[in-house]
């Protein structure tokens, strides 16, 4: 390999021959005119041809000199650019995530440190909204939503797809489906996802369980007031299984039955462009690894 000149007497000649001054090269690299004047020498004698006609009054490129300007000016360009990537990408980015109160307390906040870990280059701002939020870079630049998706104008990707299944305190004892005609059912008003809605009666239905009164029970406004109530034995409720992922780990909660019935998907969504960011790629794939089975719990995120 042919040696290539000191990169010092290159950057010089760049400047110089952009700027058509050995003034103004020295003003731009904080040295003075004298050094850029040695540093073109030095590139001229290792290269044995001139590269600048040089007069009291100004700088002119040479036919071999216009040619080593434009690879040089290619290069270094192409240098700075790399540098403001890696920069950029190295620098802490905040980055605002809107999500449901439940998602983002139930599953999200007790992983907090390991996604901080994990993606370290993020300064990540939580914004809780139980609407969809307008998704837009600097404001909310990103959302866990749940539902049927897609979502028109901007880019969004399937975490994984949920189950709504039975779940109660393990000091109920439930072990068969029959053993529901003497627990009591916890209800869920209002929920607006799925929209095929997982209540008791559909359950029942799908179960082959007849002749069970689906009526009668304590009534919630937020499906996690209801997750409350059933870890602290006061009855059944159909949860989403992703939100209480946790409490069946740690054993608060049990889900008796096998059978459940269709939920949505969690997807993680951005302002359309964003995606193509370095650090909102690697935040999605922590959310894609950490949600991929659905029920991990806290330990393994």
């Amino acid at each position: 390999m042919t040696r290539l000149p000191p990169l010092s007497s290159l950057r010089a000649f760049e400047a110089a021959a952009r700027r058509a001054s050995f003034k103004a090269a020295a003003e731009e690299l904080l040295v003075t005119p004298t050094a850029i004047s040695h540093h073109i020498r030095q590139l001229e004698a290792h290269l044995g041809f001139r590269v600048l006609d040089r007069s009291p009054r100004s700088v002119v490129l040479t036919a071999p000199g216009r040619i080593l300007h434009q690879a040089t000016a290619s290069g270094f360009g192409e240098i700075e650019r790399a540098i403001a990537r890696l920069r950029a990408d190295a620098a802490s980015a905040v980055v605002t995530l809107s999500s449901t109160t439940a998602f983002l307390s139930q599953w999200l906040v007790p992983r907090m440190d390991a996604l901080r870990q994990a993606v370290p280059a993020i300064d990540l701002r939580l914004h809780t909204s139980n609407a969809v939020e307008k998704l837009r870079a600097g404001e909310i630049d990103a959302a866990i939503r749940y539902g049927t998706g897609p979502f028109p104008g901007i880019f969004s990707e399937v975490l994984c797809v949920d189950r709504m299944t039975p779940v109660c305190s393990p000091s109920l004892g439930l072990t068969r489906v029959e053993d529901l005609r003497r627990a009591t059912l916890v209800h869920v008003d209002g929920r607006a996802r799925p929209a095929l809605n997982p209540d008791w009666t559909r359950w029942c239905a799908q179960a082959g369980i007849a002749n069970l009164d689906t009526d009668t029970g304590p009534r919630f406004p937020d499906s996690m007031l209801a997750v409350q109530a059933a870890i602290a034995g006061q009855g059944v409720v159909i949860a989403s299984r992703v939100l209480v992922a946790d409490a069946l780990a740690a054993n608060l909660l049990e889900a008796p039955f096998s059978q459940t019935l269709a939920g949505d998907a969690y997807h993680f969504a951005c302002a359309s462009g964003l995606e193509q960011r370095a650090d909102m790629a690697a935040l999605r794939a922590w959310f894609r690894a950490s949600l991929a089975d659905g029920v991990a719990p806290q330990g393994n995120s």
